[in-house]
């Protein structure tokens, strides 16, 4: 970000797309926005870092926060324009067309699944808990993770492993070929 602010460095720029645009776009996608919708959205958020590249304090926040929060607030704001769902992405319109529609019993299992997993997940210690959602929810890597919290990669990857455990023992869950 200081290449781009102090020299408007176009390989900064595309370092950074790189990076973080697949994570990005699979963050909104696992809100369930469309595929063309995300692209849209990732790419204006790119611009937004190429364009408000000085306004980024690295005292204040990591730059993963920083982007992040910018690409929650433009979903938002699309959202707001648009509604829950932009009926002209493409994508979407595949998905209406061949998805079948689950059932009010297939929802309720799926809440109660959800419910039951943030029953479980509040069993786990802070650390345990911090590391599955920078791993799961932020889409950090494990050197990224390491990074932000200034643990040794090694201590983040059996915190991350320690709570996925904690979790099977908790929930009972067997994976396949274990």
């Amino acid at each position: 970000m200081k290449a781009i602010a102090q020299d408007q460095s176009q390989k900064a720029l595309t370092d950074l797309f790189a990076i973080y645009a697949p994570k990005l776009k699979g963050w909104l996608m696992a809100r369930g926005v469309g595929n063309g919708t995300a692209e849209d959205i990732v790419q204006d958020v790119m611009i937004k870092c190429w364009t408000r590249a000085q306004l980024f304090d690295p005292a204040k926040a990591s730059f993963a926060t920083w982007v992040y929060r910018m690409t929650r607030n433009r979903w938002i704001d699309h959202q707001r324009k648009h509604g829950r769902m932009d009926v002209r992405d493409p994508e979407l319109m595949k998905a209406i067309a061949d998805d079948e529609v689950p059932s009010a019993e297939a929802n309720f299992m799926a809440q109660q699944s959800s419910e039951s997993l943030r029953e479980h997940m509040e069993r786990l210690t802070d650390a345990q808990r911090g590391a599955l959602r920078m791993a799961f929810m932020e889409f950090k890597t494990h050197k990224e993770i390491s990074e932000a919290t200034g643990l040794p990669l090694g201590t983040v990857k059996t915190r991350i492993r320690s709570a996925i455990q904690a979790l099977q023992a908790s929930m009972n869950v067997r994976l396949p070929g274990k």
